[in-house]
This record gives C-alpha cells, structure tokens and sequence, in this order.
C-alpha cells in the first residue's frame, strides 16, 4: 500500500478550466413548450458556446447550478447544490404580475404564487432576470431579494432566426391559401394574459386576413372566458397548437405582420425571433416594452388603456398590412443581433465572474450517479 505521503495531491484547475454547469431536467421538463423552456434552451447553447459543459444528473460533479421553474424540486436542488459548496444562479422568469390572468384560480392564487417564487429567488447566491423592467418588480421590498439582480436577455439565435423571402410561399402552401393571402401570426400558450381575447375579436374586424395563433394550453387549465373565445372564433382565425422552431421560423418569415397583444411579459422571447426574422411587429404597448421600445422605433404599439382597444388595434394592422406606416423591420433586426445568445453568453461568463464561479477538481460522483 502506498504511504499518505506518497500520495499525489489533486491539483486545482487551471483558472480559465471549463466549467460544469449543472441544468438539472427534473421537472423543468414540464416546461419544454413554454417561454421558460426555451429560456433553458438558450441557456445551454449559450454555456456550450463559452467552451463548458452542461450537465442534467445533480449526481454528477458540477461547478455552478443554473435553476429556472418554480416547481417543487427547485428549493431542494438549490440546497443540495449550497451543501456541496456549489453557487446557485437562480433564473427570475416569472413574477406575480405575470401569472395573474393565465389560467383558471391564478388571480386569487397570485399572491401565494409571489410568497413562493420570491422564496426561490432568495435561495440564488445571485438572481437573473431578463429585463430591467423584471428587475424592478423583483427588486420590491415584498420579495426581500438581498442577493445580486442581474440584468441577461434571454436572447434569440439571429443566425437561426434571419429573413428569408422565400418562406412566404410556403407558409401559404401549408395554410391552403392564395399566394397573395395576407397572413398575420402571434404565439404564446392560450390565456387571457398572453392577448388571446383581443387577438380573437380583431381576428372578428378583418376578415380579409388570415390570423394564425401557434400554441398550445392544456384545455383543463383554461379559463372559461378562454375556452369560449376559442369556441367562437371566426373562421379566419386559425390555431395549429404547439410547432417545431423550424415550422414557427417558417412562419415567422413568412407572415406579413406579428401581433402580440400580450397584457405582461418579463421579455418575451417571440417578439425577439420576430424580429430577427425581419417581420413588422404590433404589439400592445405594455410598461415593458413601452419603454424598453418606444412606439416607432422597433415596434408598432397600441396603448393598452385605449377605450377601444381591439377596433385600435385593427386599424392599425389594416394600415401596418397596407403599408402605411413606418417599416421598422431593419431596425428590428439589428436591436435583435445586439441580444443574440453569442453576446449573452459573454454577459452570463460575466456573472459568472462576479459570483465567483470556478473550476473545481474533479470529484467522483455521488453514489448512483450516471
């Protein structure tokens, strides 16, 4: 047997050495067809882009945790991590304001919903939430956030969504319309808080277009009000359910504008691919984007409080399809390659950086890891 003195020391790692980022799947699976899911895509190209490694079994050695949903196993990775001297990156999706008006009991349930997400963020040695506007609603004393809020844009893969004329034709194809057919698309899951009831009623005012809504909701979680607009929509108004980035890219391309009628959103990751496929964009115009995109710059907005605000919100589509207002789509494109995931991976080493995340030596691995 060797002598302890013989034995060789394990040697730290160097200070640039990849790291392991542990994004656990659990139950962030349940998540896969929300804006949080593709949140957790992003991120994992975005640390693969930085040269680490992502890894899903908490089993395994890992550096830093990345944690994103507000489900039951978060709070418990988050002190599994903390009790391996692991710091965790808690993910600031979501806030009261944004669950209120998604599915059925959510108003009334809205404040317990706030209790137990600012919990979550409590445990993060940092908290990252994608936009400013997100950061000044967590930063309020009801959160009691004492951690460092950063400021990280989901972003959007500008090389994957870019312009491309020649989906037009196709989209229609695949819809069974005339090649000259005016398309109009949104996407979101189905609730009253991602637009769907106005969405429906202008569908109502212009008959002339094609609306196309790409989503889905489990129907035992809509609310009734959502269930019958739905039910009552008009024939041009059109719902596929939950499609591939390839066929949403296509359609994304192919659409002559993008209405997002959203009443609340921390960023919005469609509006963002939207964008960067170079379609015109009208959306309601919400605290969020109101000041982060003021009407005209890279958007058309309505005003939220307009007394008529689904007849407003045809008008101008009617004049945004006939080409009457100010094309913005240049400019779209270029303010979404400013959030394009290869600029937010530098940003998220920065963070990194900053909370002190490193390169631990290799480890074996907890018993009954795989």
């Amino acid at each position: 047997m060797r002598s302890r003195a013989a034995r060789r020391p394990r040697q730290a790692p160097a200070a640039d050495a990849p790291l392991r980022v542990l994004m656990p799947r659990g139950l962030a699976r349940i998540a896969g067809e929300s804006g949080i899911g593709a949140a957790i895509r992003h991120q994992r190209s975005a640390v693969r882009s930085l040269g680490h490694e992502v890894v899903t079994n908490p089993l395994r050695p890992f550096d830093v945790v990345h944690l994103n949903t507000p489900f039951p196993d978060t709070p418990l990775l988050a002190r599994f991590a903390h009790l391996r001297r692991r710091p965790v990156l808690m993910w600031a999706h979501s806030t009261e304001d944004d669950f209120r008006d998604s599915f059925t009991g959510s108003n009334r349930l809205a404040p317990l919903f706030r209790r137990w997400i600012a919990h979550l963020y409590r445990l993060g040695d940092a908290v990252v939430t994608p936009s400013s506007y997100s950061k000044a609603l967590i930063s309020a004393p009801k959160y009691a956030i004492t951690a460092p809020i950063h400021v990280l844009s989901n972003g959007v893969d500008t090389g994957y969504f870019r312009p491309d004329p020649s989906a037009r034709q196709r989209l229609r194809d695949s819809l069974g319309l005339a090649p000259d057919a005016q398309v109009v698309v949104s996407v979101g899951m189905q609730t009253v808080r991602k637009g769907l009831l106005d969405w429906v009623e202008v569908a109502r005012q212009m008959p002339e277009v094609t609306f196309v809504w790409f989503g889905h909701t489990d129907e035992r979680l809509m609310t009734a009000a959502v269930v019958r607009a739905l039910d009552g929509a008009p024939s041009n108004a059109l719902f596929p359910g939950y499609v591939q980035p390839e066929q949403l890219r296509e359609a994304y391309c192919g659409a002559d504008a993008f209405c997002f009628l959203t009443q609340e959103e921390t960023e919005g990751i469609v509006l963002w691919e939207a964008l960067a496929c170079g379609v015109p964009a009208l959306v309601r115009g919400i605290p969020l984007y109101r000041d982060a995109m003021p009407d005209g710059v890279l958007t058309h907005q309505v005003a939220p409080d307009h007394p008529r605000f689904a007849q407003e919100v045809a008008r101008t589509l009617t004049a945004l399809l006939a080409g009457e207002l100010e094309d913005l789509t240049e400019a779209g494109r270029r303010a979404a390659e400013e959030v394009d995931l290869s600029r937010v991976a530098l940003m998220l080493q920065e963070i990194y950086d900053e909370t002190g995340v490193r390169a631990h030596a290799a480890a074996a691995p907890v018993r009954g890891g795989a």
